[in-house]
């Protein structure tokens, strides 16, 4: 029998060609600028980075502008600034011949943080934030997708409240474009081409990259839409509801009330957000390809879903069954909220975390560390690795037992090579060692220890919810300075990464490095003589 040919809407198709057209403009326009005499990956991305951020502050100013605000000038001011700067760079520099991977692990770390650079510098130039440590960890939440802050969100402007939530809204797009441009090539913690976890999927949507991250950021952008309107439609104000959906279909969290979601005081609009942070902790490329063909049979095909919703029903059941009296409509509701809000690292808030018993706190954690699937735009370990990580620590077992048995890992019809299964393993010992020390700063600098063990698991996983005496989102504003330094580092670490980091910081100290050994040569050839 011959297969149905899918059926394609030719306004998908119109997006999905004017999203590509676009997506080559701004890359051909970076091309034409970066002709500078300096090779550098570094400068050309930086440059970039400065350059395609000046556009949202220009939006953002003029929307304060006619709502009658006053951040409107301190914002254009802001983007001109960033946009000589960003110009200046890229001028100075350009494209290299040979990109070695440690250049480009170095690249995507400065990257995120020319991104931090202006963001920090948007919120101390309107008076968002009048300390530059406060500045820095409302930047880091707002790039790394983190629903952290000290700031009442209901006294800010309307341009920085969508500076805030575009932020986030780009930097998920952005995590997109590195999916499928950048960790082919990386392998960060399993996540390449030859490890099955993540890119796999997104390199087999089209048989060019350009074409696959067309399709991704088109489908990105579909489905901020909709669930923007199925927020209006449920009762949500206007300007909420572009808020809102810009920061949970992103898995950002941040919200235009102090109470989040749960302000609206809406059943609907608690469901509809229930939604929309389930398809951010969802594979971007496997929705595509469903949608596509129109087989929602794909879903139930795939086994990292499959564990991803069985997660969130679990401990879905284990708050209802450890909390006091009778489930009823609404309690059943915030259950769900909280389990998908937390494995989505979403971060949004409804319902009282006060009633969540101290088991449902440690599972809500648990989901936390988890995350959305691989090739989604959730922070998080992600599912497919811990995935690995129990098929692996199955086949050690079955080995203790007979010694001699040589088997490959499956997930599906996917096997995981050794080298993604070593890098996996290493990402979480990184992570592991990395989360001991946090913990100690946060509790030295105000937090009590649950607070700080709690918050650092959840920064580190860009959710910003935690727990202990100072309830869910008022930790970052319990933090000295120190403490706001700290979060911001772990905040941007959880995003990209520790592996990159790390590399970055090695490729810095290379050039001590090469000048120690040069200075050791010549000492032994002086002693030699």
């Amino acid at each position: 029998m011959t297969p149905r040919p899918p059926v394609r809407a030719r306004t998908s198709r119109f997006l999905q060609r004017f999203t590509g057209r676009f997506l080559a403009w701004i890359g051909s326009v970076i091309q034409t600028l970066s002709k500078g005499k300096i090779e550098s990956a570094v400068g050309v991305t930086v440059g970039a980075v400065w350059v395609l951020s000046a556009p949202v502050f220009l939006v953002c100013s003029l929307a304060d502008l006619l709502d009658g605000g006053s951040d409107f000038l301190a914002l254009l001011l802001t983007g001109a600034a960033v946009e000589i700067a960003g110009l200046l760079v890229v001028r100075l520099s350009s494209f290299p011949s040979t990109l070695p991977i440690s250049r480009l692990f170095t690249a995507v770390v400065c990257g995120a943080l020319a991104a931090l650079i202006a963001v920090t510098a948007a919120h101390l130039a309107t008076g968002v934030a009048h300390n530059l440590d406060v500045a820095l960890v409302e930047a880091a939440a707002t790039i790394t997708g983190t629903n952290a802050s000290t700031v009442n969100p209901e006294l800010l402007s309307l341009g920085m409240l969508l500076f805030r939530a575009l932020g986030q809204w780009l930097a998920a797009a952005a995590i997109i474009i590195v999916l499928v441009r950048v960790l082919p090539h990386l392998g960060v913690g399993g996540l390449d081409a030859d490890g099955g976890v993540a890119t796999r999927s997104a390199r087999r949507l089209a048989p060019r990259s350009g074409s696959t991250m067309a399709r991704l950021v088109t489908l990105y952008v579909a489905l901020t839409g909709l669930l923007g309107f199925a927020f209006l439609l449920a009762g949500m104000p206007f300007t909420d509801s572009i808020v809102h959906a810009l920061t949970t279909i992103s898995s950002g969290g941040f919200s235009s009330r102090l109470g989040s979601i749960g302000s609206f005081d809406s059943a609907p609009i608690e469901w509809v957000a229930i939604f929309g942070m389930f398809v951010a902790g969802t594979s971007l490329p496997l929705i595509f390809r469903a949608m596509r063909r129109g087989d929602l049979h794909r879903f139930v095909r795939s086994v990292e879903f499959r564990v991803y919703v069985g997660l969130i029903a679990t401990v879905t059941f284990a708050l209802l069954a450890w909390s006091d009296g009778l489930p009823s409509a609404a309690s059943i509701r915030h259950a769900i909220f909280h389990a998908v809000s937390s494995i989505s690292t979403t971060g949004h808030m409804a319902g009282d975390f006060n009633d969540i018993s101290f088991g449902g706190e440690a599972l809500l954690l648990v989901l936390m560390v988890v995350g959305g699937m691989s090739a989604s735009v959730a922070g998080g370990f992600k599912v497919m690795r811990f995935m690995v990580l129990g098929r692996y620590i199955g086949r050690e077992l079955r080995r203790s037992v007979h010694p001699t048995v040589v088997e490959k890992i499956h997930l599906g019809r996917s096997s995981i090579g050794e080298t993604a299964l070593a890098r996996i393993i290493g990402e979480l010992f990184l992570a592991t060692m990395l989360l001991v020390p946090t913990v100690l700063v946060l509790s030295a600098d105000g937090l009590d220890i649950e607070g700080a063990f709690t918050f650092a698991i959840s920064i580190m996983s860009n959710v910003g919810v935690g727990f202990g005496e100072f309830g869910p989102l008022k930790h970052l504003g319990a933090l000295g300075a120190f403490g706001h330094l700290t979060a911001a580092l772990l905040m941007v670490i959880g995003r990209i990464s520790i592996t990159p980091v790390l590399v970055a910081l090695g490729g810095i100290g290379e050039p001590a490095q090469i000048a120690m050994r040069r200075l050791r040569t010549a000492k032994r050839e002086v002693v030699i003589r």
